[in-house]
C-alpha cells in the first residue's frame, strides 16, 4: 500500500512535465506574422526579392515568422512606406532613401551618388566602410532600423534614350528631358531642360514632341514598358546612375521583438538576396539590350565630351550640397574616401 502515494506522486510529477513541455513548444511555435509593402509593382526586382525573402524565412524559420508582402500602394501612398514603418502601419517595407529628401538633404546619396561608387563598392562600403554606421546616424531618430546593409542592389541605368543623336555638348544643351533626383539637378546646370513626369506618360511624351529624352531606369525595365517604340538611340553610361541601393526597412519595436534566432534568419536571407538580386537584373539587362538591337534602336556610348561635362557638375554639385549641411559632407566625404583608397588598392576591379 505504501508504493501507491509515490505512484501518485510521479504521476503528478509527469503530468506536470508535460504540461511544461507542451508549453514551451506552444510558445516555440507561436507564429509571428509581418505586414509589409514594396515600393515597387509586381514583377519588379525589388518586389521579387522582397517576395523570395518572404518564402525562405518561412521556410528556415519552420512557419515561425510569416512576412506577407503588398504592392506599391496596397497598404500606404507610393515613397510614403518609410513613414507608416516608422508609425507602425507597417512592420517593413522597400523604401529608396532618395523618396525621402523631405527629411534629409543626404537622401538621395544613400541611393546613389551620381558619379560615384560603383555597386560592389557599395555593397563594400555599407558592410565594411563605414556605411552602415552612417545609416544609422541617419534613422536615430525614427523608430526605424536598416540591418546589415538589407536591400536591393542594383546595376545601372541606362543614361538616356533620344530621338536624335548627342554627339557634342552643345547637341546636349536645350534637350527637354524626363529625369529626376540628383541627376536631373545635374543635367539642369549643363544646360538641359529636365522635368518630372509619371513613367507612364513618357511613351506619349515623346511621341509628341513634348520631350527629347527620357531616363527611367535599367534597360530590363525600359524594355517590360515596351519604350523600345518611344525613342530611337540608347546611350549607355553609368555616371549618372551607376548602381541603386534600395533598403529594406524595419519597424524598431517590431525587431527588437523578434528572437535573436528569427533576427539571424533574416540577416543571412537579407545577405543572400542583396546579391542574387543584382546577378539576376544584370543578366536581364544584357538580353533587354539585344531586344532593343532587334528591335532597331542604336545602343551607343554616352559622348565622353558630354560624359566628363557631366563628372564636372557633379563634383561641383554636390561641393555645394556639402557647405549646406553638414551631414551631407560627411556621407560624400565617406564616400569619395572609400573610393579613392579602394581604387588605388584595385584600380581595375
Amino acid at each position: 500500500m505504501w508504493r501507491k502515494p509515490w505512484i501518485l506522486v510521479i504521476a503528478v510529477l509527469l503530468v506536470g512535465l508535460s504540461f511544461v513541455l507542451t508549453s514551451k513548444a506552444a510558445a516555440q511555435q507561436k507564429v509571428i506574422t509581418l505586414i509589409g509593402q514594396s515600393h515597387q509593382v509586381p514583377g519588379s526586382p525589388e518586389y521579387e526579392m522582397l517576395s523570395k525573402i518572404s518564402k525562405k524565412v518561412e521556410t528556415a524559420s519552420g512557419g515561425r515568422l510569416v512576412m506577407k508582402v503588398n504592392p506599391v500602394g496596397a497598404l500606404c501612398p507610393g515613397t510614403r512606406e518609410f513613414d507608416a514603418v516608422h508609425t507602425g502601419v507597417l512592420d517593413f517595407a522597400s523604401n529608396p532613401f532618395t523618396y525621402n529628401k523631405d527629411k534629409w538633404p543626404v537622401a538621395p546619396i544613400f541611393t546613389c551618388k551620381a558619379g560615384g561608387m560603383n555597386a560592389h563598392e557599395k555593397g563594400v562600403w555599407l558592410l565594411n566602410g563605414g556605411g552602415q554606421a552612417l545609416v544609422d546616424e541617419l534613422l536615430k531618430n525614427y523608430n526605424v532600423i536598416n540591418v546589415n546593409a538589407a536591400g536591393a542592389l542594383l546595376p545601372p541605368e541606362i543614361f538616356l534614350v533620344t530621338n536624335k543623336p548627342l554627339e557634342k555638348l552643345e547637341d546636349f544643351k536645350g534637350f527637354r528631358i524626363r529625369s529626376a533626383g540628383d541627376g536631373a539637378a545635374i543635367m539642369d546646370k549643363m544646360g538641359a531642360a529636365c522635368s518630372l513626369m509619371p513613367v507612364g506618360e513618357v511613351f506619349e511624351a515623346m511621341h509628341r514632341g513634348v520631350i527629347d529624352a527620357f531616363e527611367v531606369g535599367s534597360p530590363t525595365i525600359n524594355w517590360s514598358m515596351g519604350l523600345q517604340e518611344a525613342g530611337r538611340y540608347i546611350y549607355l553610361s553609368p555616371v549618372r546612375t551607376s548602381h541603386e541601393w534600395n533598403p529594406i526597412i524595419f519597424n524598431k519595436k517590431k525587431w527588437e521583438a523578434l528572437s535573436e534566432d528569427l533576427k539571424r534568419i533574416l540577416e543571412a536571407t537579407w545577405g543572400e538576396e542583396m546579391y542574387r538580386c543584382y546577378s539576376e537584373v544584370v543578366t536581364s539587362d544584357v538580353g533587354a539590350l539585344e531586344n532593343f538591337r532587334k528591335a532597331g534602336l542604336t545602343i551607343l556610348p554616352l559622348p565622353k565630351v558630354i560624359e566628363e561635362a557631366f563628372l564636372k557638375e557633379a563634383e561641383a554639385f554636390y561641393a555645394e550640397q556639402s557647405k549646406k549641411d553638414p551631414f551631407t559632407a560627411k556621407v560624400v566625404e565617406s564616400q569619395d574616401s572609400f573610393v579613392k583608397t579602394y581604387r588605388e588598392v584595385w584600380p581595375r576591379y
